[in-house]
């Protein structure tokens, strides 16, 4: 004995399932996980912002340049000298002696935009933990870099 799926000849079945509200109900879904649910907030490098005011004007030998170039090394000097390049970890305690030194030294951090992003971290890290106050940091034209404008 044979068994039809189609139910009775010529007929068709009776129940169906309606499908007029299926796009409210996944919008009713949607918003109701959006709303519970947790979304994850980007850590960044945290830093406090003076207020805008007048600028003042640092004497170069009060500017300790931290430069970083592309390929990632750390360049360190005043504009009276030539920069060296120094390692990262020995950046922090040559930081310290300079501040020691200058107590009104600034700190002008410039880093290259091809610069590794881990190398720009750990360098900040640095003169953070050399309990440096006053750094600034510099932008780099793209047109200083060889790119185009």
């Amino acid at each position: 004995m044979a068994v039809s799926l189609r139910g009775r000849r010529g007929g068709s079945s009776g129940a169906s399932i309606p499908t007029a509200s299926t796009g409210d109900i996944a919008f009713l879904i949607l918003i109701f996980f959006m709303s519970t649910s947790m979304f994850a907030k980007e850590k960044g490098l945290k830093i406090v912002l003076p207020e805008a005011g007048e600028g003042k004007k640092i004497p170069p030998e009060n500017i300790l340049q931290v430069n970083v170039n592309p390929q990632g090394q750390v360049m360190v000097g005043t504009a009276l000298e030539t920069p060296v390049v120094v390692a990262i970890p020995e950046l922090r305690e040559l930081v310290v002696k300079r501040l020691a030194a200058n107590k009104d030294l600034a700190i002008a951090f410039r880093v290259s935009r091809g610069a590794p992003y881990r190398v720009m971290v750990d360098v900040f890290d640095q003169l953070k933990l050399a309990k440096a106050e006053r750094i600034s940091l510099i932008h780099v034209p793209l047109l200083e870099e060889g790119g185009g404008p």
